[in-house]
C-alpha cells in the first residue's frame, strides 16, 4: 500500500499552495481534537452542541482583543468637549468626513409591497456613527443587479462625501429610518 501511495504521489504531485495545505491540516487537527465528534459509515458527522459552544466561547475570549465593537470609538480617538456635548444634544451630526475615515456598509430592507430598498451607508471609523450615502429601490423580479448600478453607486457615494451633507446617526437603522422619513 505504501508503494502505491508513493507512486500516486510521484504521478500526481500536490499542486495546491502551501498555505492551503497547512489550513487543511489545521482543520483536521481541530476536528480530531473534538471529543464528541462521531462520523457515520456514510460520511455523516455529529457533535455535542455543548462542546462546540464551549470551544466557541473559549476562542472568543482568547481573541477578543482583536475585535473592535461597532459604534465604539477607537482607543486613539479623544473627542473634544464641545463635540461630545453636541453628540448628546442632537441625534445627527453634520461634520466633514474624509473618505479614508469611512467603512461602507450595505443594508437591505424589504417593503410590504414586495419591493426591496438597498441602502449604502458609511460608518465613520472615528466616531462609529452611520450615514446613508445612497438608497435604491428594486421592485419586480430582479434577481441580479446590472453591472452599471455599482459604478453609479460609487459615484453617488463620492459626491455625498465631497458635498459633506451627510446626517450621522448612532445606528444603521436610525440612519435608514431618517432617510425614509424625508419627503
Amino acid at each position: 500500500m505504501t508503494n502505491l501511495q508513493r507512486l500516486a504521489a510521484w504521478l500526481f504531485p500536490e499542486r495546491r499552495p502551501e498555505r492551503e495545505i497547512a489550513r487543511e491540516l489545521e482543520f483536521i487537527r481541530a476536528a480530531n481534537s473534538l471529543k464528541t465528534l462521531s462520523v457515520t459509515d456514510r460520511g455523516g458527522m455529529s457533535i455535542d452542541p455543548e462542546e462546540l459552544r464551549d470551544q466557541i466561547v473559549a476562542s472568543r475570549e482568547q481573541l477578543k482583543h482583536l475585535v473592535h465593537k461597532p459604534g465604539a470609538p477607537s482607543r486613539s480617538f479623544t473627542p473634544a468637549g464641545d463635540v461630545q456635548v453636541e453628540q448628546e444634544a442632537s441625534a445627527t451630526i453634520e461634520a466633514p468626513v474624509s473618505a479614508m475615515d469611512c467603512i461602507e456598509v450595505v443594508a437591505w430592507r424589504r417593503l410590504q409591497t414586495g419591493a426591496t430598498l438597498r441602502y449604502v451607508c458609511l460608518q465613520s471609523t472615528k466616531t462609529g456613527r452611520f450615514a446613508v450615502a445612497t438608497a435604491r429601490l428594486f421592485s419586480g423580479g430582479q434577481e441580479s443587479l446590472p453591472f452599471w448600478i455599482d459604478r453609479n453607486t460609487n459615484r453617488q457615494i463620492a459626491n455625498a462625501l465631497q458635498l459633506g451633507k451627510l446626517h450621522w446617526y448612532a445606528t444603521v437603522s436610525e440612519a435608514m429610518d431618517a432617510l425614509d422619513a424625508e419627503p
